[in-house]
């Protein structure tokens, strides 16, 4: 056992407290041979997020700790069979029935989103007000139709009914608070309202919020709820298809009080992580998809709803056909319709920003999201002045690019002009090899 624990040391060491404890708190070396060594985590999306982003600091850890290279395979708790008596434990010790208020879709849960990139800030945002009430309150989730956003709501009711059965959680969507407000005045019942959405709740989550804009006697009586609940620290949750500032028909004293807590958002899915969603939910539902199968569905589709229904009827059909390239084609079709809103992957900036990725190892769709780290930020500086210089780009244009406002561009641009005036050889490098990767020799700054 103290090998298993020099090498969990040994990994430990090199991940932030912040990563590790939101990803490995499954984690653990299940065996260890001169030729294998075999880690076991608690689910597959946990397993396949653990490969895909931790693998250098895997082999730094093992190598730190033989001195040499040993291969590894992580393995999910249920496909090798240790789920079902871990699960059954654990269940012997709940005595205590949930008080449930909302029915939510067992489906719905953390174990089951996939997290990428473009909802990683959404879905760790979601783990932490689940794991910790109250904490970032009111907590708002916006974003484009499709994209997950109550699969996350859905995620906490379930993870609160779960380990927090004492818990009181309500889920309405904006229409049914309407709605029971509407009916609860026309019988004379708002005190009893009240109580059911202020006094007899511990937890509120209502599902697209923006449904109530120009409503603005309902918005009052929300206001009044949400103040309630805040003063008495209790969870609010809000999901909603665009920010807080662009609720334009909200009275400005709620659009403040969205705007109190922590407020994410929900990206599309970029390419690369629409592949990974497809082979995802395919292998859940018992098929394979290769590479290029999971390409043209990712390809065909711009949220995580439509990649989902695709697979759904691939399914179905691959009971009586076997899956093939013109199978996967005829099932977007039906799904997405003859005109499919195909992703141009060949865009100027995906061009650049898969160049980027490549010359910085990181995710393209990680450059305009809000994850900081050195790499990201270097990799977001140096493209920031390659492209207004090399490609002409306006500051406009490359805030829009990297979602960043007007003077975060001009301080990039500002920093990277001065680390060449210093002769800094990392950051020439870099641009060298954007200028070939680009096909791009020579330019002029735009000033």
């Amino acid at each position: 056992m103290k090998v298993h624990n020099e090498i969990v040391a040994a990994l430990k060491s090199k991940i932030s407290k912040k990563s590790w404890e939101m990803w490995f708190g499954t984690f653990s070396v299940k065996s260890v041979t001169d030729t294998l060594i075999t880690f076991i985590v608690g689910n597959i999306f946990i397993k396949d997020w653990l490969s895909q982003k931790y693998d250098k600091q895997f082999k730094e850890a093992i190598r730190e700790v033989f001195g040499r290279d040993v291969p590894y395979v992580i393995k999910d708790e249920i496909s090798d069979g240790s789920f079902k008596t871990k699960v059954e434990k654990k269940e012997r010790l709940v005595r205590k029935r949930p008080v449930v208020f909302s029915e939510f879709n067992k489906e719905y849960t953390f174990e089951n989103f996939v997290v990428g990139p473009f909802n990683e800030e959404a879905y760790d945002g979601s783990l932490e007000v689940a794991k910790d009430l109250s904490k970032m309150n009111p907590f708002f989730v916006y974003g484009g139709v499709g994209l997950g956003k109550t699969h996350l709501l859905h995620s906490i009711g379930n993870y609160l009914l779960k380990n927090e059965p004492d818990v009181r959680v309500l889920y309405v969507t904006a229409e049914k608070f309407m709605n029971d407000l509407v009916m609860a005045i026309r019988g004379g019942t708002t005190q009893e309202f009240r109580k059911d959405f202020r006094e007899k709740i511990d937890v509120l989550m209502i599902d697209d919020i923006q449904f109530l804009m120009g409503k603005n006697g309902i918005q009052s009586e929300l206001f009044h709820t949400l103040n309630h609940l805040i003063e008495h620290s209790k969870q609010i949750v809000l999901c909603s298809d665009r920010t807080p500032t662009q609720l334009s028909e909200f009275q400005p004293r709620l659009v403040s009080r969205f705007q109190m807590g922590l407020v994410v958002k929900v990206y599309e899915p970029d390419v690369e992580t629409g592949m990974q969603i497809a082979r995802t939910f395919a292998k859940r539902n018992g098929i394979l998809l290769t590479k290029d199968m999971a390409k043209e569905i990712a390809m065909s589709s711009d949220n995580v709803r439509t990649i989902k229904g695709i697979v759904t009827k691939l399914v179905f059909k691959s009971s009586k056909k076997a899956i093939s390239n013109s199978l996967i084609s005829d099932v977007v079709r039906d799904v997405v319709g003859e005109h499919i809103p195909i992703k141009i992957a060949d865009s100027e900036k995906e061009r650049f920003f898969q160049a980027l990725s490549s010359v910085f190892e990181v995710l393209p769709a990680e450059l305009d999201a809000k994850l900081r780290t050195a790499r990201l930020s270097s990799a977001r500086q140096i493209g920031m002045y390659f492209a207004r210089k090399y490609m002409h780009k306006t500051f406009s244009e490359l805030g829009k690019w990297f979602a960043r406002d007007h003077s975060s561009v001009m301080y990039a641009c500002k920093k990277i002009e001065e680390s060449l005036r210093k002769g800094n050889p990392k950051v020439r490098e870099k641009i060298a090899i954007l200028q070939k990767l680009l096909h791009v020799e020579s330019g002029k700054s735009v000033s």
